[in-house]
């Protein structure tokens, strides 16, 4: 087996060319976990190698034809540094009869180490190197020997190995108590839970999910207390801090704010709590008060008595925003803390100033809100139109109204929340009339129920539901709808009269609009109505057996092309001479007709003849 393993890290390192190796030595390979986790032994550490890649190789792994390596679900895996792990895996194709698998572990860099044995088949096991750094995501793949190619590339999540540090309650390394108290302490832990850590004290939590975790001592004299270790799934960690409780049996009394370095910003009428430690002996009745104070330095109450910590305080409404200094009181004895920077502000007032704006369709104006009270501000108007993080006053917001608008603030606000709101502005927009042009049809003479395009432009506003529709004057002054299909120019619409005196007749059309309701000028197309077309046949003449003459064709009314036959079978389609003179060859006497005509205008009729004589 170390005789295969040894060929296949020469055939990897052949493959990279020129790489770096390092071999783990003693490393510690006993399990770190809390309960031991059950599988089979680890690997040698040894035999564990580290390859870096080589960006300069042109050679690659071929994942993509012939075989393929598939690896089994471990996306589920979370997995701490020590641990030994089965790795599932199937294949599929054919391998080599010499192939060797191994998995390798791989970091964000790209940089890979083997992990396992060389096996003929899976599951595969491994061990992660205990060195690894929890916390961070691996990749793992499969790689084969013959041919050599590997699988995709799965993450795998390193659980961090546990950290605990001790502190008091509120952060700090110390605490003083009377005889008989107790000194909050916490220990606040990282890594995966639960977690299991000892004090020096001998007091062990054992597989704790609280994190900070919070507890209390009761020392009767002076005493430091730290930390002797932390534990979780992963083993041992690192511990840090230390506390030191302090008995005094007569502390003199101290006040101090706490969580003030940045300081404080609130809103008048509006409650807010103030932290403060209290330590040593007060007397019995001692209460404890918020003040502030103004620039000339004349502290006046903010809360109510109360005899711990935090208090609940409340700017009143007669207090005008600014920057004040702020500080907690003790009646007996009588003792004040340190003071830190308080800035009042009050409730926003969003006012929208008065305007009237007169805009062209499309077109932008702005409207202007004046802001009072703590900021940054929003404001939300009616029409949807919102703003944050506004620092200025006055401030313009930027509208494009399509119809005329009444603006009102919707909602407005700063520091405090919601504010106080007035004030209307006015929108008005410039219309131009709805107009519509009517071009010239594609064709002004056509045959009744011809289809024809008829182009349009139109100016102004129209309606979502607007149609434009084609209408026919009838003959007494009305206009009737056209079928009319499209919205945009150019409108198709069939030619129907409602009537038609003449065979050819003068029709006015015009374009309506329906929303909003306009109409175009009109014009005049004409009109030729069906089976209107009539065919003249004329001439006579005499010719000798074997010739041939001409006789003559003159067409009426309908419009051209005209198609016909004549009564010996002759036919002509589609000609626009008129009159037409056709060449004929009978060989005995012969009366010409026309048998058949048509035209764009449908079937026609015919009149007239023309008798060729034939001498022998």
């Amino acid at each position: 087996m170390l005789k295969n393993y040894l060929l296949f890290i020469a055939g990897w390192l052949a493959l990279l060319g020129p790489v770096s190796a390092q071999v783990l030595t003693n490393v510690p390979q006993s399990d770190t976990t809390l309960s031991r986790r059950p599988g089979a032994a680890p690997l040698e550490p040894e035999r564990i190698t580290i390859i870096e890649s080589n960006p300069d190789t042109t050679q690659s792994l071929d994942s993509t034809r012939g075989p393929r390596i598939i690896l089994g679900d471990i996306s589920h895996w979370e997995v701490c540094p020590g641990s030994t792990l089965l790795v599932p895996f199937t294949t599929e194709g054919t391998f080599g009869n010499d192939n060797a698998f191994s998995v390798q572990l791989v970091d964000a860099t790209g940089n890979f180490i083997i992990v396992s044995d060389l096996v003929d088949k899976g599951p595969i096991e491994i061990v992660i190197p205990p060195d690894k750094k929890g916390g961070l995501l691996y990749r793992l793949r499969i790689i084969a020997s013959n041919p050599k190619m590997q699988s995709e590339e799965v993450p795998l999540r390193l659980m961090p190995r546990p950290h605990a540090r001790l502190e008091t309650a509120d952060g700090s390394t110390s605490a003083r108590i009377m005889p008989g108290q107790e000194a909050q302490l916490r220990v606040n832990l990282s890594g995966s839970g639960p977690w299991t850590f000892q004090l020096s004290d001998g007091t062990i939590v054992r597989q704790t999910l609280s994190n900070p975790y919070y507890f209390r001592v009761k020392p009767d004299r002076i005493q430091a207390y730290t930390l002797l270790g932390v534990s979780n799934a992963c083993g041992s960690g690192t511990v840090a801090g230390n506390v030191i409780v302090n008995v005094d049996p007569n502390p003199e009394p101290r006040l101090a704010l706490k969580d003030t370095e940045k300081g404080l910003r609130v809103c008048t009428n509006t409650p807010f709590q103030v932290a403060f430690s209290a330590t040593g002996r007060y007397r019995s009745g001692n209460n404890f008060v918020v003040q502030i104070a103004d620039r000339d330095g004349v502290f006046r109450t903010v809360s109510s008595a109360d005899t711990m910590a935090p208090i609940l305080a409340q700017i009143p409404m007669s207090i005008r925003p600014g920057q004040y200094r702020l500080r907690v009181a003790s009646s007996s004895p009588v003792l004040f803390s340190d003071t830190t920077t308080i800035v009042v502000a009050a409730a926003t007032q969003a006012i929208l100033q008065n305007d009237t704006l007169r805009l062209k369709e499309g077109g932008s104006g702005e409207l202007t809100v004046r802001f009072q009270g703590g900021g940054p501000w929003f404001v939300l108007l009616s029409d949807g139109t919102y703003e944050n993080n506004i620092l200025m006053s006055p401030h313009t917001l930027k509208v494009t109204p399509y119809n005329n608008t009444r603006y009102q603030i919707t909602s407005a606000g700063g520091l405090c929340g919601v504010g106080d709101f007035s004030g209307t502005a006015y929108a008005a927009v410039e219309l131009p009339p709805s107009r519509i042009t009517m071009g010239t049809p594609s064709q002004t003479t056509i045959c009744a129920g011809t289809e024809i395009d008829i182009p349009y432009t139109a100016v102004g506003r129209f309606y979502a539901a607007n149609k434009f529709i084609v209408q026919i004057e009838d003959g007494k002054g009305n206009y009737v709808d056209l079928p009319t299909t499209g919205k945009e120019s150019p409108l198709k619409v069939k030619i129907t009269p409602t009537s038609q005196r003449d065979t050819i007749s003068i029709q006015r059309i015009r374009i309506m609009a329906t929303a909003p309701g306009v109409i175009s000028e009109t014009k005049e197309i004409s009109v030729i109505a069906p089976n209107a077309a009539v065919g003249e046949v004329s001439g006579q003449g005499t010719i000798a057996a074997g010739g041939s003459t001409r006789i003559r064709l003159r067409f009426k009314n309908g419009l051209p092309p005209w198609s016909f036959t004549l009564s010996d079978g002759t036919t002509v389609q589609g000609t626009f001479l008129n009159p037409y003179l056709i060449t004929v060859s009978p060989t005995t006497t012969t009366e010409f007709t026309l048998s058949s005509l048509k035209n764009a205008c449908g079937v026609g009729t015919s009149r007239g003849s023309a008798t060729i004589k034939v001498e022998r």
